[in-house]
């Protein structure tokens, strides 16, 4: 009896060993390096173009805005300058985050995608992962899923500059001496005209 027991234990641990071998059919938990993405990736190269873009228009629109602001008061030109340029950059960090938020949903989707073609697998980010082998690193398997599909971003914004001067009291104020000016010429051509009159009766 001791003897069969022992042969039975021997001939589980000669199954269990093949076994195993033939169900190692790859990492469980694979790798992708978010920075190299976001970086190197076509989707990355054409955000960076779509920015520059985007920047280029933005500082076109502060030259204008700066031309525009001369005719400001010189005591609220500097103000309105700061705020001009605050819009401006908030507009520019929208711009970014909105890019990059394209470019990584095309990255998870083609995760996703590779996960569905390789089965249950995990996908880390490198940067939480402290030490691995490169087999577990698919980094440039998804570059070059993204690569063969398409992103679209935004439209371009467009800079719509608008100074104090422009303000709807200045408006008024400009309307209110519009308006005295043509009153103030139709009196006078009325006065003429009256005095003209009284010439043909004398």
């Amino acid at each position: 009896m001791p003897h069969l027991s022992r042969f039975l234990s021997g001939l589980a641990l000669m199954l269990t060993l093949p076994l195993s071998g033939c169900l190692d059919t790859g990492p469980d938990v694979v790798c992708v390096d978010v920075e190299r993405v976001l970086s190197q990736s076509k989707a990355a190269q054409q955000a960076n173009e779509h920015l520059g873009k985007v920047q280029t228009i933005l500082r076109n629109g502060l030259a204008a805005y700066q031309e525009e602001l001369k005719k400001s008061p010189e005591e609220k030109r500097q103000q309105e300058l700061r705020q001009g340029l605050a819009l401006l950059q908030r507009q520019m960090a929208l711009e970014q985050a909105a890019a990059r938020d394209v470019v990584s949903k095309h990255m998870l989707a083609q995760i996703e995608a590779w996960r569905a073609d390789k089965g249950d697998v995990a996908v880390m980010a490198r940067q939480n992962v402290l030490s691995a082998p490169a087999s577990m690193d698919i980094t440039a398997e998804i570059i070059s899923r993204m690569d063969a599909g398409s992103v679209q971003f935004a439209e371009l914004p467009r800079v719509s500059i608008r100074t104090h001067a422009d303000g709807p009291d200045e408006k008024a104020a400009k309307e209110e001496k519009t308006g005295k000016e043509e009153k103030t010429g139709k009196e006078e051509k009325a006065g003429k005209n009256d005095k003209g009159a009284k010439n043909e009766k004398k």
